[in-house]
């Protein structure tokens, strides 16, 4: 199995309100077998953030696009990375050639049926909505990814959900195992610890 196969790019919101379903979206992803890719994977800051994007996705055959932060900024504008992003994946799916046709995208939402709203050029599709939700997060996501990189079939959405539990109520003691202080283990600063300390846990499982 290649590399693009194994690989699941995530475009999703950065930021603590959306923590809690970033750190679901991960768990569930990892536990089902697949490798997480995203931008805060690479902190070298003299790689340009489009050619890191491009590469992320030429890399990868699924992804998942939480295209549900569509408020506006102090500055009074929303922010259009999660829509570019997706149209990035899509055109890769629809321009890339052979190799890239097998590609699989998940869309995600907070409110149902307001994508069209404010990105008709994608009406038609039929986004899930989580609500903000990490326990719905987890079944979304479960339900695209459907069976693990071998083919074998996944456990159903209340296993996973229990065994995340598992895994938060684990973590202060995987990090100290580690070396790792408790105020280390935020996903959105310190990302790389915390996919090594979400590897331990499922190799330990």
């Amino acid at each position: 199995m290649t590399d693009r196969a194994l690989n699941v790019f995530i475009n999703c919101p950065f930021d603590t309100d959306y923590k809690p379903c970033f750190e679901a979206l991960i768990f569930t992803i990892m536990a089902s077998g697949y490798r997480v890719r995203c931008a805060l994977e690479d902190s070298n800051s003299g790689n340009i953030r489009f050619d890191k994007l491009c590469r992320l996705i030429e890399e990868s055959d699924k992804s998942i696009h939480d295209l549900s932060r569509v408020e506006l900024s102090p500055n009074g504008l929303p922010r259009f990375n999660m829509p570019f992003e997706f149209g990035l994946f899509l055109g890769a799916g629809r321009f890339g050639g052979k190799r890239h046709k097998s590609k699989t995208a998940l869309a995600m939402i907070a409110v149902p049926y307001k994508l069209p709203i404010y990105l008709s050029d994608v009406a038609g599709n039929d986004p899930a909505a989580h609500r903000g939700d990490p326990i719905e997060v987890i079944r979304i996501v479960r339900a695209f990814l459907h069976s693990r990189p071998d083919g074998s079939q996944l456990p159903g959405a209340a296993n996973i959900r229990n065994t995340y539990a598992r895994f938060k109520s684990d973590l202060p003691s995987l990090a100290a195992a580690l070396n790792i202080a408790e105020d280390e283990i935020d996903p959105l600063r310190d990302y790389r610890d915390y996919i090594a300390l979400l590897t331990a846990f499922l190799l330990a499982s």
